[in-house]
């Protein structure tokens, strides 16, 4: 392994390091319960940062074959630090809010949400920030061009949601739509989806009525009819109707 490879894998430890172990908030992660952080996320966070493009999944199997087992584990798809510093505190909700959080959602999700609001199921939370830059950082690892949230926080809070903070970040796992301000709806997004929700509403209730009713209707099977072949035992009938023209040719006579 040249000098050069050995000093990225240093780097690259000392990076890890600290985003895993001491602040993942500042770099728009969360991890679970556990303490884990998806090795994915990871590495889109990782090239978000000056310096860190280069980096691969194969760059932390690499780490870990060297020393990198000393301070980390890796679960699956999960990586975690064996030293943190920070706590992940979802016990006890947090009051003292900014007025405004933002956060980021899949252009495709926008419309259902602006009409149901976001709810999360499960251990997944809603990453909120007060720095749109951030939001959008974070949004951008799901979809190219996420749309911008802006959640009046004390309204949620007043609708029933609770927040959690994390370093830099706050966590929700639900949030009425009646505190969610977004950009202008695109109409015809709208009614394009809309006809696909008709559509497969129509096609839902046609199920639900053919069995409903009890029956099935089987289609009879078509026969299949061969190019240019004639039915079976055609030989047959013709030769019959050729000996009944002929005796009646020589009767006639």
């Amino acid at each position: 392994m040249s000098k050069r490879h050995l000093f990225q894998l240093e780097g690259l430890k000392k990076e890890l390091i600290y985003i895993l172990g001491k602040r993942p908030d500042e770099f728009g992660l969360v991890p679970d319960r556990e303490g884990f952080i998806k090795i994915k996320e990871l590495i889109q966070a990782l090239h978000e940062e000056e310096g860190l493009g280069f980096v691969r999944e194969s760059h932390i199997n690499e780490l870990m074959m060297h020393d990198g087992g000393d301070f980390f584990d890796i679960e699956g798809n999960r990586i975690r630090a064996k030293a943190i510093s920070w706590e992940l505190e979802l016990e006890d909700p947090v009051y003292d809010l900014p007025k405004l959080l933002y956060t980021s959602v899949r252009r495709r999700a926008y419309p259902v949400i602006m009409e149901k609001g976001i709810f999360y199921r499960d251990d997944s939370h809603i990453i909120l920030s007060p720095s749109k830059d951030m939001a959008f950082r974070i949004g951008r690892r799901k979809d190219p061009n996420p749309v911008i949230l802006e959640i009046i926080a004390y309204d949620a809070m007043e609708k029933g949601s609770q927040f959690f903070s994390f370093g830099q970040l706050y966590l929700c796992s639900w949030i009425s739509k009646d505190v969610i301000l977004g950009p202008p709806l695109d109409k015809e997004e709208l009614e394009e989806k809309k006809k696909k929700k008709e559509k497969r509403d129509t096609e839902r209730e046609k199920i639900e009525r053919a069995f409903s009713a009890g029956t099935f209707v089987l289609k009879e099977p078509r026969e299949k009819k061969g190019k240019g072949k004639k039915k079976k035992g055609w030989k047959e009938k013709a030769r019959k109707e050729g000996r009944e023209k002929i005796w009646t040719y020589f009767d006639e006579k």
